[in-house]
């Protein structure tokens, strides 16, 4: 939550910080988390006291780096993962962040355990995406996706960041320029609404890795977070080009 004495605070700090990174070269400063620096200074105002660091992106595998990963972890467990199921793995989750493609091989050899099995087929892909990495468990692991937003966005902000994901979600994975204008048209006219501005919103979507640019607006990254917020959120979502605008209420 962004105050005028928090943001004074901040930038006191911030300055300081610059002052000492820059007569102090030779000590290296690494600034790193879940929620990253700039989305959240730049929201504030304050982004030009982040220019003495050089952005680090710790970007997903490539699915050949992932499905050697998954090579090497069936030849350590004993499980015999076919170069077509390796791959089919992969293309579920679409974007291959590690942490998704080594929870992805833990839950299939524990169903392949479970059925006294050592060989993986197509048809357990299937099913233990579905019953595992959209399941109970699988979504408590996924639902930091949601309260990372509120830690930068502010309840409001997340509220709307929420909708523009559930939009794209329920959308075949993508939220077109024509749904954003009209977010930002019927948030604008929201008396009580106090959050970030669709401005605000979608660089931080973007930088964080829930949405990418795309012909005629933005998609889901990952198959898997698109998978798993639909099934989180979409059962009850009605879109914004269903809902009747505030003038006519």
């Amino acid at each position: 939550r962004i105050t005028p004495d928090r943001r004074q605070s901040a930038e006191a700090f911030l300055s300081w910080l610059r002052k000492v990174g820059q007569a102090h070269r030779t000590v290296c400063l690494i600034v790193l988390g879940s929620v990253s620096l700039e989305p959240i200074l730049r929201q504030a105002g304050l982004s030009a006291h982040a220019n003495i660091y050089s952005p680090f992106e710790l970007e997903p595998w490539s699915e050949k780096t992932a499905v050697d990963c998954l090579e090497a972890l069936a030849l350590n467990y004993g499980v015999d993962l076919s170069l077509d199921v390796r791959q089919r793995m992969c293309r579920k989750l679409r974007c291959c962040i590690p942490q998704h493609v080594q929870q992805f091989f833990d839950y299939l050899h524990e169903d392949l355990r479970k059925t006294r099995s050592s060989v993986a087929t197509p048809e357990d892909v299937e099913r233990v995406y579905d019953t595992y990495m959209l399941g109970i468990r699988g979504t408590i692991d996924l639902d930091h996706y949601r309260s990372r937003l509120e830690m930068v966005l502010g309840r409001d902000g997340c509220r709307f960041a929420i909708e523009l994901l559930t939009e794209a979600a329920t959308n075949g994975g993508v939220l077109t320029d024509q749904a954003i204008g009209r977010y930002d048209e019927y948030y604008g006219s929201l008396d009580e609404f106090h959050g970030a501005p669709v401005t605000d919103v979608l660089p931080v979507l973007e930088h964080d890795g829930y949405l990418g640019r795309a012909p005629g607006g933005y998609r889901f990254v990952s198959g898997l977070i698109e998978d798993w917020w639909r099934a989180r959120f979409g059962a009850y979502f009605t879109p914004i080009s269903e809902r009747m605008p505030l003038s006519e209420r």
